[in-house]
């Protein structure tokens, strides 16, 4: 198993039923469903793209109270009954990862980890994307048997922790520690046949706030014992723009916490990637590929095309109210929107790098293709 793989846009070429039916104009079914058990979250991080209003992905997300101000932590889950009935269709149609993300915190969902269970004994490829402070007995069993877990730190120090998550200072500690505790777990557990494959991963979000502590942000993580360091940039309406003044900075600092990179440890250094989509603002290209390969369902019960157009009528591909997931995905209202689909619609992209990968993967006619 390469680590270093873990966010490779050339994991696409491994689908290549998928690429052959987009090249011949079809619409395969997902490979991969980000599944979303709850809106609502435990904590409030100011840098959330689901509650930082005029965003994209908040035009739907928050409710609006009585009083005409709006709730952008809504108590909106998924019923666990139709978790199930969607896990089903995902089998029926194929999908081979389910990965569970926000919205809100998946652990804040009162049934996760019978969820968790049911999607690992259903063979499915799992993934959990938390904020790691909430502990029930039987997470850490149901989590050393998924793929990769990433905890969101997004911080050095318990200070900045809690005032850019709104928390309580103890959770810095506390989350480290289950960060630990995970990594102990796995190695008692390496010993078991078959062994756990699953990859322990840190992500660190930069922000105004906190790209002062990535060095020492990602020197925790490492002797905590993770397997890799995700740095990222918050997007945000003024795209580029908020990073003015400390771009240099934020780069500065990202390469020394890229410097942390040992044999066993892997600092994925991304932030220069999300800088220049931030900086592209509108794709430049039409086709889409990731919307055939990775969808999102939302705790609205919403399928959408991305985690970066969900709760946005750009991205909404329809509900599941009075509908399967299959019979959704195979409607003719889905396959219209798709098709009608221009990707230079949407006001930024973090996923240029894989659109732009798919569309040489299915090009017809590659030019010089033999001069490997």
């Amino acid at each position: 198993m390469n680590k270093e793989q873990a966010y490779s846009p050339l994991k696409i070429f491994h689908q290549r039923k998928s690429l052959d039916l987009l090249r011949d104009g079809g619409q395969p079914n997902p490979t991969h469903v980000q599944l979303i058990l709850s809106d609502l979250c435990n904590q409030s991080c100011g840098f959330c793209a689901y509650r930082w209003e005029g965003y994209t992905s908040n035009q739907h997300f928050g409710e609006l109270r009585a009083d005409g101000t709006m709730n952008n932590n809504p108590n909106r889950m998924l019923p666990k009954d139709k978790v199930f009935e969607i896990l089903e269709s995902c089998r029926r149609l194929g999908v081979k990862a389910i990965q569970f993300t926000g919205g809100g915190e998946p652990t804040v969902h009162p049934d996760h980890i019978e969820i968790f269970n049911k999607a690992l004994d259903m063979g499915f490829d799992v993934g959990l994307v938390t904020n790691g402070v909430i502990q029930r007995p039987g997470i850490m069993e149901a989590m050393l048997r998924m793929k990769w877990v990433r905890f969101s730190v997004d911080a050095g120090t318990k200070e900045t922790y809690a005032s850019l998550r709104k928390t309580a200072k103890e959770n810095f500690a506390k989350v480290w520690g289950h960060i630990g505790e995970l990594c102990d777990k796995r190695t008692e557990a390496s010993r078991w046949e078959p062994a756990p494959q699953l990859l322990i991963g840190v992500g660190f979000v930069v922000t105004k706030e906190n790209w002062g502590e990535l060095p020492v942000a990602a020197a925790i993580a490492r002797n905590m014992g993770a397997d890799n360091f995700r740095i990222s940039a918050v997007f945000q309406p003024d795209d580029e723009d908020y990073f003015k003044g400390i771009l240099d900075l934020c780069y500065a600092k990202a390469k020394l916490a890229e410097g942390m990179t040992t044999p066993d440890f892997k600092v994925f250094n991304m932030f220069s990637d999300r800088i220049a989509d931030l900086h592209a603002a509108h794709p430049d290209y039409s086709f889409c590929g990731y919307q055939h390969l990775t969808t999102y369902i939302g705790g609205d019960l919403n399928v959408y095309r991305c985690c970066n157009t969900s709760y946005n009528d750009l991205g909404l591909l329809g509900s599941l109210k009075s509908q399967t997931f299959e019979d959704l995905w195979h409607s003719q209202e889905k396959r219209v929107k798709m098709e009608e689909f221009d990707a230079r619609g949407c006001p930024r992209c973090q996923f240029n790098g894989k659109n732009k990968t798919i569309a040489y993967a299915i090009e017809q006619d590659p030019i010089h293709a033999n001069f490997v």
